[in-house]
């Protein structure tokens, strides 16, 4: 645990864990997730994460989801609709304050509540790189980015002839078989195509998932000044899996099974690029997008169930142990532009920029039990009957933005940045209800509400560059973010009714320092960041346990402090590079409900260590070791209490060996949990979804 005391991480930078290089490339790196352009890594602000293909591809990660978890500065959290990703600290709001990319545009959905980050939707042979930069990006990207953006970028724009072949094997079955072509067809035409193909089991018991994913697309440059670029892609995917289990059954088998859960995702996106060079100093960019993600589920399982006074109904009716099958349709659609100019001066760089998106959502959820009840008062009076209740959600949420974001140079080594964005926001929809009970006789309620909000929000930062030598930046930053809030958070539910909510957008103040340097054979990357959140949104629940008298509330209560560091250390003595890399947040609850306490979901830390060792010109060795520090999490009991469990740190150590055949082909064999560490992907106080034990992989690579 004294690890994690120390000031943490916020990777950095480049290179592939094998490589034999002894310096760093700085002045060759550019990232795209700060401007919208291309911007060498150097003359940047910010703590940048940058992860090549390279990284991606030693790291023999399944999914997109596997990869951020092993990315040092990023906590994966694991729901009951799918992965939510965290930088700095932000737990349970990740999904409202951490903005994920595809290519500049993003993926967050407008739901909260059962919403999921449809990551695992990008095949990873398709990816070129991920930029992860924590701690506010609002000003260029708006709400929802406040803690920080992941911008994965895929190979669209790569402009390089390639052709790869991929496969692998892992334990529990699986199977993983990758295609990537590049070409240009001509001087002008580029030509691009991945596809994915991914089944097998999964390491608990009824585990199993299948998935296909394709993407491709042209790049063709009309003349000097011309050039417009079009992309799709589609993926599909078929899984079973489980509900989380009692821990006390884990205690005895690992891979028990819970309640079964049949589910089903299809994601389609596509966009056009144009490009236009009036001159030398002049660019403007416009990028259009539509995607849609859609995902079915069902349950069956046995639940408790209680119906309140419906009808005239004079008490409450209880059921125990009811057979009950819970069902629920997604649909989301969500289309938009960004449209942005830059002009270069003689003291720096100006840019200008227009957002607009509308995402409208469709949500059904379907629950139905049947069984013996029982009226409340008469627990020995069995009443056969079946309950139906339906859920339907019809919300939207459409963005206008501009924003301007300027460099300027104050001498040969200082710079100043400044940026502001103002951003109107309408959102709503309409939210319906409905519960049925048939039994002696048939009892039917429903409930209905539509509404609709506006806000109007701004941001600003500034920030200054300091480049004391030629690999050594310092750099101070402040920004001003906001959330305003997602279209399901302007209705409460209290006394059994709808009612709207005055909820405001929440703000933030974000301050960071930093250094990066390369001092002899060491790659240095220290940041030091305070953020001060005001009128947190908050979630108050009551009845969570029983979706059929389930109410809640959100309101602006509260007030959090949160400051941290983040330390990244990389050495190279010849055939060894070694790397170490260290994160810690303090969070605290300072005015509002739960005052004095911690954030929940929200790690003290984690640790990173690592080496990569050439063994000969084609024998590779790379070991990491990786902890996640302890963090609260806070439950609704059924009096409407709380429940507070701290959840242990844990660790796991993942090796990998591989053997370069020829230089085209190369093998790579891994053991992943190397001594069978038992920690949870999930977990409560009484229940838990176990991560695997140790795993084993075999992989081959033919790049042509």
């Amino acid at each position: 645990m004294k690890l994690l005391k120390v000031i943490g991480i916020s990777v950095v930078t480049t290179i592939c864990i094998f490589s034999q290089e002894k310096a760093i490339k700085l002045e060759d790196s550019v990232i795209l997730s700060t401007s919208g352009f291309e911007t060498p890594l150097l003359t940047e602000n910010k703590n940048v994460t940058l992860l090549l293909k390279e990284q991606i591809d030693n790291g023999n990660y399944k999914n997109l989801e596997d990869t951020l978890r092993g990315a040092p500065n990023t906590i994966v959290q694991d729901t009951y609709f799918g992965p939510r990703v965290d930088i700095r600290g932000n737990g349970e709001k990740s999904i409202s304050k951490v903005k994920v990319l595809q290519d500049g545009v993003s993926l967050n959905p407008i739901d909260d509540s059962m919403g999921t980050l449809p990551i695992n939707t990008i095949p990873l042979n398709s990816i070129e790189k991920i930029e992860i930069i924590p701690g506010g990006g609002t000003v260029l990207n708006g709400s929802g980015s406040s803690g920080g953006i992941i911008n994965i970028i895929t190979k669209s724009s790569l402009r390089k002839d390639y052709l790869v072949l991929e496969g692998s094997m892992k334990s529990y079955n699986f199977r993983n078989t990758g295609l990537s072509l590049g070409q240009n067809l001509t001087d002008n035409l580029y030509g691009n195509f991945n596809y994915n193909y991914l089944k097998g089991d999964g390491y608990r018991d009824g585990d199993s998932q299948e998935s296909n994913g394709f993407s491709g697309g042209v790049d063709y440059i009309i003349n000097d000044k011309n050039r417009v670029k079009f992309q799709m892609s589609y993926f599909d995917e078929n899984r079973d899996y489980s509900t989380e289990v009692d821990k006390e059954l884990l205690e005895k088998n690992r891979k028990t099974m819970g309640f079964p859960v049949v589910s089903n995702s299809k994601r389609e996106a596509y966009s056009l690029d144009y490009e236009l060079k009036f001159s030398d100093s002049l660019t403007f960019l416009s990028t259009f997008y539509y995607q849609s993600y859609k995902r079915d589920f069902t349950e069956n399982s046995l639940m408790d169930y209680e119906i309140p006074k419906l009808g005239h109904m004079p008490f409450d009716i209880l059921g125990e142990d009811l057979l009950a099958t819970m069902s629920g349709e997604f649909k989301e659609d969500t289309r938009g532009a960004k449209i942005r100019g830059k002009y270069t001066y003689e003291k720096g760089e100006f840019i200008l920029g227009y957002d607009y998106s509308y995402t409208k959502l469709l949500r059904n959820s379907e629950i139905r039990a049947n069984g013996d009840f029982f009226p409340k008062p008469m627990p020995n009076y069995k009443i056969k009957g079946d309950v139906r209740v339906d859920l339907k959600n019809n919300i939207f949420k459409e963005t206008n933005a501009i924003y301007g974001f300027n460099r300027y140079d104050l001498g040969k080594e200082w710079e100043l940045i400044l940026g502001a964005r103002y951003e109107h926001s309408r959102f709503g929809g309409k939210r319906d209800s409905e519960t049925e009970v048939i039994s002696m006789n048939k009892i039917h309620e429903h409930k209905s509400i539509e509404d609709e909000e506006k806000s109007d929000n701004y941001a600003f930062e500034i920030g200054t560059n300091y480049r004391y030598s030629e690999s050594g930046t310092f750099y101070t930053r402040y920004e001003r973010g906001f959330t305003s809030p997602l279209p399901g958070q302007i209705t409460d539910k209290v006394d059994m009714k709808y009612i709207k909510n005055n909820l405001k957008s929440e703000t933030s103040d974000n301050f960071e320092v930093g250094v990066r340097d390369l001092v002899e054979n060491t790659y240095i990357n220290l940041s030091l960041f305070a953020t001060f959140t005001h009128d947190e949104i908050m979630l108050i629940q009551k009845n969570s346990y029983n979706p059929a008298i389930k109410e809640w509330q959100y309101k602006n209560l509260n007030k959090v402090r949160k400051f941290g560091g983040e330390l990244y250390l990389e050495q190279y003595f010849g055939k060894l590079t070694m790397y170490e890399s260290f994160s810690y947040v303090n969070t605290e609850i300072t005015k509002g409900l739960y005052s004095g306490e911690e954030l929940p979901m929200v790690p003290k830390g984690k640790v990173i260590l690592g080496a990569g060792y050439g063994v000969t010109d084609k024998i590779k060795l790379n070991a990491n070791f990786n902890f996640v520090g302890s963090y609260l999490v806070k439950e609704y009991g059924k009096d409407n209490n709380t429940l507070d469990t701290k959840v242990s740190g844990h660790n796991y150590t993942d090796i990998m060996v591989t053997y370069e055949v020829t230089e085209m082909f190369n093998i790579s064999f891994g053991v992943n949990n190397v001594f069978n560490q038992k920690y949870n992907y999930e977990e409560t106080s009484l229940t838990a979804v176990p991560a695997p034990g140790i795993n084993y992989f075999l992989s081959g690579k033919i790049s042509l």
